[in-house]
């Protein structure tokens, strides 16, 4: 039988020791993890480095340790991130218990722990951060593991305090995120949100941009406030002489960044050579700064949604001749038709045949889509799996042709989509989706088609309408000012047995959704992680 070492912990106010001279393992209470989850005070400076942490440890041989702690350094990897947790269920219940356990059971498996522990960080509110920058202040070895700062759901409302109050504490400002940002040299991904609103200043974006050399994302959405506006304006700018002629970033997020003037991305965009995702959603952009993007990049996710300085010709010629979009994956050229409409009919005629058949999201909604695009959009069915085409001009037979799993004279054309916009379109109405006679979208041999998102008052009628809802198995979800009509089930038509099995093995996971799993979203993912707070409200909220 294998010899299994068994350690148990003495603690003091500072710092966790193990001894190896008792073997009765006491198990963690919350206050044991609690003083467990920050503390390094078992690795020497020397172990941490720019490239991580070496596990070989000088008062830790092979004698004595379990079998476990033997494995590969690259076992671990792969086991200890999958007890992280990214997002907890509300911003003051205890975070990561189950990997701040595995802080208590051995130095091996402490030291394996503290990587996953440190690389992604997210702040709900300014306590947390407080709490994280007094740590790696203490401890500043900790800050080169530290590769992602996650501001994504960050509040403070809760605290009982106002923004004077905020300021007064100083838990976090400007000044706090500047200090953070000096001792985490190795940050990959930087996440904001408007919720900081004047805590990104000029001495946070000059850090950003020209004093971090591994950063590959950052994202500002929906920052408005003037204080980063006038950062952005002094840091981005071609006087900077320490802004970098090349910037390391490839995924950049400026999701409603609408007080930025279009000179700033003049001078951001041409020293982004290797940018791959880019989300300028409700920003000043002009045709002139959009062809400025340097030819090397290999965009696969682009939103040009509401950018109303833009016209539809020569978006349509970027998309169609710079080198940068030959591999999209994911476009969004989303426009409220009460305030502008993007694309022309001649500008879908020419833009439809060359999308690239790596294409998976396509959002049209409020280009003037009419029924002679219905033969190129069925073509493009065949490998999208999100399409949006709201405000279109189509008749329920022309739905109908996009989706149907076999074309005409039985070409074995089969459509891939999964997800439906048919905001505004005046042929959708409650009566007639349900009618199977007349309408094909909601029967099973519609799917793999799980998803339509409706304006809200089809959506009203269709909650009347509980028996053929029951029948066909779909049901009615909605958030802030969107709705859809879901499969929520196979039904009981004829034919749903087929799907049954098919439609319980579908998650939405897909790997350009970059970590979600809803189907519609609105909002480039900059990270590979959950879509929260008010990224999940700008991706599938708004």
């Amino acid at each position: 039988m294998l010899e299994v070492a068994t350690h148990t912990l003495q603690e003091n106010p500072n710092d966790i020791r193990q001894s190896f001279y008792r073997t009765i393992a006491l198990p963690p209470t919350d206050q044991r993890i609690d003083q467990a989850f920050p503390s390094p005070a078992l690795i020497p400076a020397r172990s941490i480095g720019g490239m991580g942490i070496h596990y070989e440890h000088p008062m830790v041989s092979e004698k004595g340790r379990a079998p476990i702690e033997l494995l590969p350094v690259e076992i671990f990897d792969q086991i200890i991130p999958q007890l992280a947790i990214e997002m907890p269920t509300n911003g003051y219940s205890p975070r990561n218990k189950d990997l701040a356990s595995c802080l208590l059971v051995s130095r091996t498996f402490y030291i394996a722990t503290l990587s996953t522990l440190y690389s992604k960080v997210a702040f709900p509110h300014s306590s947390i951060f407080s709490k994280f920058l007094a740590q790696i202040s203490k401890y500043p070895e900790l800050g080169y593991l530290v590769k992602r700062l996650d501001f994504s759901y960050f509040t403070s409302v809760g605290l009982g305090r106002t923004k004077r109050m905020n300021h007064e504490i100083q838990k976090l400002t400007a000044t706090t995120l500047r200090t953070c940002l000096d001792i985490t040299p190795n940050l990959r991904e930087f996440l904001a949100s408007e919720g900081m609103d004047e805590d990104v200043d000029e001495r946070v974006l000059e850090k950003l941009f020209c004093e971090l050399p591994r950063l590959n994302g950052v994202d500002f959405c929906a920052a408005t406030a003037r204080c980063f506006k006038n950062g952005v304006l002094s840091v981005i700018s071609p006087g900077n002489p320490r802004l970098p002629m090349t910037l390391p970033i490839r995924r950049l997020g400026m999701h409603g960044c609408n007080t930025l003037p279009s000179s700033v991305y003049a001078t951001l965009l041409p020293r982004l050579p290797n940018l791959t995702h880019l989300d300028l959603t409700h920003t000043q952009i002009t045709d002139d700064t959009l062809h400025a993007l340097p030819h090397t990049a290999k965009l696969t996710h682009l939103s040009l949604s509401k950018c109303n300085r833009l016209t539809g010709p020569a978006v349509v010629d970027f998309l169609t001749n710079h080198p940068a979009t030959r591999d999209l994956v994911y476009l969004n050229l989303l426009f409220d038709t009460g305030r502008y409409r993007l694309l022309s009919t001649t500008d879908v005629d020419v833009l439809l045949p060359f999308l690239p058949t790596a294409l998976r999201s396509l959002n049209l909604s409020g280009a003037k889509v009419t029924r002679d695009h219905v033969p190129e959009l069925r073509r493009l069915s065949r490998h999208l799996e999100e399409l949006s085409i709201g405000y279109a001009d189509l008749s329920i037979a022309d739905l109908n042709l996009i989706i149907r799993q076999d074309g005409p004279r039985h070409d074995g054309a089969r459509s891939n989509l999964h997800y439906l916009d048919l905001t505004g379109i005046p042929s959708v109405n409650p009566s007639t989706l349900v009618d199977t006679n007349k309408c094909q979208l909601l029967v099973p041999s519609s799917f793999p088609l799980q998803v339509l998102e409706l304006n809200e008052k089809v959506t009203d009628g269709l909650k009347e309408r509980r028996i053929s809802a029951k029948k066909l198995g779909w049901a009615v979800e909605s958030k802030h000012r969107r709705a859809w009509y879901v499969r929520a089930g196979p039904g009981t038509v004829p034919g749903s047995e087929k799907i049954a099995k098919c439609l319980t093995e579908e998650t939405g996971s897909r790997s350009w959704k970059m970590g979600g799993k809803r189907w519609g979203g609105r909002k480039v993912g900059v990270v590979y992680g959950e879509v929260t707070g008010i990224y999940g409200y700008y991706g599938y909220g708004y």
